[in-house]
């Protein structure tokens, strides 16, 4: 392990090694896991030495060696120090310390590990008196710890009451200039209770606790940082910390459940896959509900999906559901997530965030000697859930079973049953296509250091998934990141620059082997020959599409940001903040003569591809003022006022090429005889002037006003700007004499309450214009155009007041802290699509609708600090959110649909009421509106559904926690939903009973005798009476069921060792872990997986790493 000690020289503070740092190849750090099974036993405690007149500096590297221990000083002390002449063995450390130390003008201090050398006291003479003798001002050296005597690195120290102070190195040492004697120091760090310590002498040892509420450690905010004691604004943050236990690509899955309000669904379990998120429910007519606005770095960022293709015959969006931007944006390189809630926190954002936001803030680099980290691990994803299907034997029995219900015999083209397919053949589809073990690897190495006016880092990553389907593919990527922090001695200027580019490449084929395929006959001919070749055997193979097309995906995103910072006087600050992000791709996909039979003559004619080209660019200008002063000594006025400008353009070209000559020309679409393309270019500019004026009083009152004035191209003439604000007043009542004196036990009280309205233009780009398109034919040899969109020159911002009232409470010094907030947000003047008759052309076009819709909703979290030893630790952090919507106000003469009710969610919807299985006839039974039951395969009309169901969340939320105990820490971390989803059942296009699908275990159970009472019909293979019966039951309540779980959503379990054991190796720091996913579900839902409740999309994955983080 490399030790800094911290020395002084004339001119100015270095750092010296005591070692010389080698460098070290990754491979090489990964080999020396497997060595590190020491401990501190293997030092002594007693210290052999034999020299004649040996400087000090040169004595203290054996002691380290010896013991052990670490030691620091001020290495002007050693100027006045004598060479020592000395032979000892087996001398204890402290008699030794004596022993180099007589006679010089230094003394020891022993604390844990570490010896502090300092200057002896000086011993007033009989002519001078002591205060006279000491120096008014001195130097002092420190180290900083974690309960268990590891250094914290990155920690702060100021003096209280002044601008000075400084930060921990790697070794949590630090060294303070001019400091007075009895002056106060103020020791803070994330994760860490702050602590003051009064200056007594040269030396300090802190050690920290941890610090579950985080009152006083910086939140991101809009523009700018603040503390959770002093905001009065809703803002939850997520640390680097938290995010690193999870070995995921998406940070999404990583805060799943952390974050109040914040409902995060995973689409599909496909790496690259999508995100819903959904912020404080559903204030929108909207199926998708828009979703927060993605801010990284100052940067606004697509977090939602991706221009991928959507061409039917490819099926690459819908594999993915989309994608998600922020499976290109490594978690490794995320230093904290802030969720904005209320208006408060949102304001400043506008109509951008009108919706919530979302401020990711990447690492940056931090001063301190060259440090080098690497984080590596790798492991392997299964399929999290799967539906169990029947043998081949049940299946048989319930096909026979079907003929027989309907009279029929065995056919010809009842081949898994008329003896051409073996009926003691079973073959597991499921296993065969979706039982792989996908390895996934994750590599990251930085290096960074500096000093306090320059400092740098520099990491690079890469990352591997692979595919638990059957055909070939993987995920990978590579990134390179840069961040310069560089400021003028006086820190009137400074400049802080970063950037990101990641590489990413996919070429696992877009099909989703879980819907269809799947469900194939138990005993039909394997997929596969012996040799993995494609079987042919029945002259085709459905699955020979999927297993031989081509694919390959290469998406690029560059990130780059700069802030420039002056600070002409104290109190003024002036800042621009320049950011720009660019997401661009390729997308190819082939169909070779590959994926017909071989027999097959017309391959070559049918062969097609496309290829995709994308790219959404972002450009970000935010230059404010900020202006801070005292009044009245109590009082702290803060005023900001600035702009932003997002110019935003999305561009992307499809080319589309069918019958290629040979199949090497697959990768050019133009080669094809026949090709077709598309183009669209779509831009968006916003701009936006904010003020906000802060003012606090006696650290107990705050009260924050924000106005902003937002212009969209989204809207035309007179209507691209609107005026917006909010109001928010914070009481910290904790701080109150009578509350100290009678309610001591409360070590900390809030309430806050803000209230704002926020513009909205969630609506397609251009939506008051009418668009135009090619008509796809000529008319005298000219191409013509026809109307793809309606104009409605009237849209206008849609108007969303949010109001917030919240306690926060902190018991028994904060041991204990909750936290409730209540929300209720009116949406009006919606921006909704209006239903159009067939017979304009037309399904629709953009309105501001009168409807008006309120969500509300209660948010509660619960942290506590279980135990709290110097050894051990345990935290517990609990979460849960109700949210609620109801619809205030219709229009009746809008044709809106007839869903929509009022006093009812907008998130649920109408439904034919279902009242089972009728025993006498096996069929499912529906009540109509009139109130008579039948076994209806027809005749009901949507007049007939008359049973409202939501489907949105009743409440969700996480339980997470942490214990340490020494060196050993584990962190596990629950994730639960109470929701409705539509079942196995009601995802089923038809009931079993057809040749060649199987189903699942649940047919068991079907109805066989006339009374027989079961949730399950009769099977049948009447194609069409199964189509209209199954489509109505899809249709009803019966389709829908309990969709709530518990889900064991991540378990990490760590090792670090002491940094003495690590020393003769060289390293200053390294953890070893084991980390799992996804862990454990309990549900009593009836389909494949409660989360993204489809049968027919891969659910998450089930993840298990082993990994080991190392500095050097």
């Amino acid at each position: 392990m490399n030790f800094y000690a911290l020395c002084q020289h004339a001119g100015g503070t270095v750092l010296l090694s005591t070692k010389i740092s080698r460098v070290m190849k990754l491979s090489a750090m990964l080999l020396l896991i497997g060595a590190l099974h020491v401990s501190a036993a293997g030092f002594s405690q007693n210290i052999s030495f034999s020299g004649k007149k040996v400087p000090l500096e040169k004595i203290f590297p054996v002691i380290e060696e010896q013991t052990g221990y670490l030691i620091f000083c001020n290495y002007a002390l050693l100027s006045q120090t004598k060479p020592v002449t000395l032979a000892v063995k087996d001398m204890p450390v402290k008699d030794f310390l004596s022993a180099i130390l007589k006679c010089q003008p230094l003394e020891y201090s022993i604390e844990r590990k570490t010896i502090v050398i300092s200057k002896k006291a000086a011993v007033p003479n009989a002519d001078q008196s002591a205060p006279a003798a000491r120096d008014t001002t001195i130097t002092t050296i420190g180290k900083v710890t974690d309960a268990s005597g590891m250094p914290v690195i990155g920690a702060t120290i100021t003096v209280k009451g002044t601008s000075g102070g400084t930060t921990t190195n790697e070794e949590g040492i630090f060294i303070l200039k001019n400091v007075k004697r009895n002056a106060l120091l103020v020791i803070s760090s994330i994760g860490y209770e702050r602590k003051e310590i009064t200056v007594k002498g040269n030396s300090i040892v802190a050690q920290l606790n941890r610090d579950i509420n985080k009152l006083d450690e910086t939140v991101v905010i809009a523009y700018g940082t603040t503390t959770k004691r002093l905001n009065p604004g809703d803002v939850t943050t997520v640390t680097a910390e938290e995010i690193a236990k999870n070995p995921v690509n998406n940070v999404f899955e990583a805060i799943q459940g952390k974050v109040p309000g914040l409902f995060i669904q995973q689409a599909t379990g496909q790496p690259g896959g999508a995100f819903s998120l959904r912020l404080r429910g559903s204030a929108n007519f909207a199926s998708a509900a828009p979703q927060p606005l993605i801010v990284v770095d100052g940067v606004i960022y697509p977090g939602g999906t991706l221009p991928m293709s959507t061409n039917t015959s490819y099926g690459t969006a819908d594999f993915l559901k989309g994608g998600s931007g922020l499976n290109y944006l490594n978690p490794n390189d995320i230093e904290s997530i802030s969720v904005l809630k209320d208006a408060d926190a949102t304001a400043l954002y506008g109509s951008s965030g009108a919706y919530g936001v979302i401020l990711i803030t990447t690492k940056k680099a931090k001063p301190g000697a060259p440090t080098i980290n690497a984080n590596i691990y790798t492991g392997v994803s299964v399929l999290g859930t799967s539906p169990k299907l029947m043998h081949t034997q049940d299946y048989l029995m319930l096909r026979r079973e079907a003929l027989k219900n309907d009279g029929a015999t065995v056919s010809a083209f009842d081949k898994d049953l008329n003896g051409t397919w073996p009926e003691d053949r079973y073959n597991d589809f499921k296993k065969q296509l979706l039982g792989n073990y996908a390895q996934t690897t994750n590599a990251n190495l930085s290096y960074g250091g500096g000093t306090q006016n320059t400092s740098y880092l520099i990491s690079g990553s890469l990352r591997s998934n692979g595919n638990i389907q059957r055909h070939k593919g993987s995920f990978k990527d590579g990134s390179l990141r840069f961040s310069l922090n560089t400021n003028t001695p006086n820190n009137r200027l400074s400049f802080a620059l970063s950037g990101t580019y990641l590489s990413s490449s996919s070429d696992m084929v877009p099909t989703d082997f879980s819907s269809s395929v799947v469900f194939a006959a138990p005993n039909a001919p394997p997929i596969f020959l012996p040799d993995g070749s494609i079987n042919w055997e029945t002259g085709s193979n459905d699955l020979a599409d999927d297993i031989n097309k081509q694919y390959k995906n290469v998406t690029n995103n560059l990130l780059a940001n700069g802030t420039l910072t002056y600070k002409p006087i104290k109190q003024l600050t002036l800042r621009a903040i320049l950011g720009y992000n660019n997401v661009s791709g390729r997308e190819f996909m082939g169909y070779p003569t590959t994926t017909k039979a071989p027999s097959y003559a017309n391959a070559a004619a049918e062969t097609h591809s496309l290829v995709n080209t994308f790219e959404v660019r972002t450009l970000t200008v935010s230059p404010y003022a900020e202006y801070n002063t005292t009044l009245w000594g109590k009082g702290d006025l803060g005023v900001k006022a600035g702009g932003m400008i997002d110019n935003k353009l999305n561009n992307k070209v499809e080319i589309h090429g069918v019958g290629f000559a040979t199949d090497a020309l697959l990768n050019n679409p133009a080669a094809g005889t026949t090709v077709t393309s598309t183009y669209s270019q779509t831009p968006y500019r916003s701009l936006g002037f904010h003020t906000v004026i802060k003012f606090v009083w006696d650290q107990k009152y705050i009260l924050n006003l924000n106005g902003r004035r937002d212009g969209s191209t989204k809207f035309g003439s007179g209507k691209k700007f609107g005026n917006f604000g909010s109001v928010a007043a914070a009481w910290i009542f904790s701080e109150e004499k009578a509350i100290k004196n009678n309610l001591p036990f409360i070590s900390y009280g809030k309430l806050r309450g803000s209230t704002g309205i926020i513009g909205g233009d969630a609506i397609p780009d251009y939506s008051y214009l009418s668009t135009y398109s090619s008509f796809g034919g000529t008319y005298q040899g000219k191409t013509g155009l026809t109307t793809t969109s309606l104009a409605n020159p009237l849209l206008s911002w849609e108007r969303n007041k949010n109001s917030e009232i919240g306690l926060e409470l902190g018991f028994l010094h904060d041991r204990i802290y909750a936290e409730a907030n209540y929300y209720w947000n009116i949406a009006s003047n919606q921006l909704i699509n209006q239903s159009l008759s067939t017979v304009t052309g037309f399904s629709g076009y953009s309105i501001n609708s009168d409807a008006v819709i309120r969500t509300s909703g209660w948010e509660l979290a619960l942290n506590t600090s279980n135990i709290r030893t110097e050894d051990l630790t345990w935290t517990t952090r609990f979460n849960i959110s109700i949210p609620t919507s109801k619809l205030i106000k219709l229009p009746t003469h809008r044709n809106l649909s007839s869903a929509y009710i009022v006093g009812k969610p907008v998130t649920g919807t109408l439904l034919y009421k279902y009242n089972g299985v009728n025993p006498q006839t096996g069929y499912y039974s529906f009540t109509n509106a009139k109130g008579t039951t039948d076994d209806y395969n027809s005749g009901l009309v949507d007049a007939d559904k008359t049973e409202f169901t939501d489907l949105a969340p009743k409440y969700y939320g996480g339980f997470q926690n942490s214990i340490h105990y020494k060196q050993w820490a584990l962190d596990f971390s629950f994730v639960f939903t109470k929701r409705l989803g539509k079942n196995f059942l009601g995802q089923s296009g038809y009931t079993f009973g057809f040749a060649g699908m199987n189903g699942g275990v649940e047919w068991l159970r079907r109805w066989q005798k006339p009374g027989d009472v079961t949730d399950i019909p009769k099977v049948s293979t009447n194609i069409l009476d199964n189509y209209f019966r199954q489509d109505i039951f899809n249709q009803s309540t019966g389709a829908y069921s309990d969709a709530s779980y518990a889900r064991l959503q991540n378990v990490s379990i760590n090792y670090r060792f002491k940094s003495e054991s690590l020393r003769r190796f060289h390293l200053r720091d390294v953890t070893v872990y084991l980390q799992g996913q996804n862990l454990w579900t309990i549900s009593r839902y009836g389909g494949v997986d409660p989360e993204n409740l489809d049968a027919g999309t891969i659910p998450p994955m089930r993840i298990f790493t082993a990994g080991a983080n190392i500095t050097l």
